[in-house]
């Protein structure tokens, strides 16, 4: 379902989630509890007992509050540093391997950017996206910037810094920025809480409309 969080702005920059977003989220939610569950185990030295609970304790958040459920948030808050978790994920996290091309996604991204700069705000490495996007067939080119966890150092999302490096990056106000994702509290709120606007998705198949949307608003 497509829901609009309007400010009444046409938007001159549209900043895009990737996990869930861009891709269907079915696709990582089992393995990113995997490797949080063993990331636990091995940094952290929990009995496995105690990984598998904190693991249960995320999955019933996936499941009841997806929207303001953030893992990179949930490993910090439980003692793992982000530079930890950063490498660590990228060494064992491979979810690229489980996504496809998807036209549908090429096809709309293409189209909104004729109309307006696109970009991408993920919590994603650098490579760990760049590897994601090639698999879904739009690339790196496809947007006009992307801001990563390499750029927003100890701020990923949730937190608003992350947001306040690509409007720096972009030089552009928050107040025309709009933010698609398919979690309201991760992905729209820390925007709408410095002037933007937002559409949460449920996926990859919502996207013709909101994008639709978009290229009216900007029009």
């Amino acid at each position: 379902m497509v829901e609009v969080i309007d400010n009444g702005s046409a938007p001159r920059l549209v900043v895009f989630d990737l996990d869930g977003t861009l891709y269907p989220r079915e696709l990582y939610t089992g393995l990113i509890l995997d490797v949080i569950g063993a990331m636990f185990v091995e940094l952290r030295g929990d009995p496995p007992e105690q990984a598998e609970a904190k693991v249960a304790e995320l999955r019933e958040l996936m499941r009841t509050e997806w929207s303001s459920t953030s893992t990179t948030s949930f490993v910090l808050a439980n003692g793992i540093d982000v530079d930890e978790w950063r490498a660590y994920r990228e060494a064992h996290l491979s979810i690229v391997d489980g996504v496809r091309p998807d036209e549908r996604v090429v096809r709309e991204l293409e189209r909104l950017r004729a109309v307006v700069p696109i970009a991408l705000l993920t919590n994603n490495t650098a490579g760990a996206a760049e590897a994601i996007l090639d698999r879904i067939g739009v690339g790196v080119a496809g947007f006009t910037g992307v801001v990563s966890a390499d750029d927003v150092g100890g701020r990923p999302k949730p937190d608003p810094g992350a947001f306040r490096v690509l409007l720096e990056r972009f030089d552009v106000d928050a107040r025309e920025v709009w933010g698609v994702g398919d979690r309201y509290d991760i992905d729209v709120r820390p925007l709408r809480e410095l002037g933007g606007a937002g559409i949460t998705v449920d996926g990859p198949a919502d996207l013709p409309e909101a994008v639709d949307f978009l290229v009216g608003r900007a029009s």
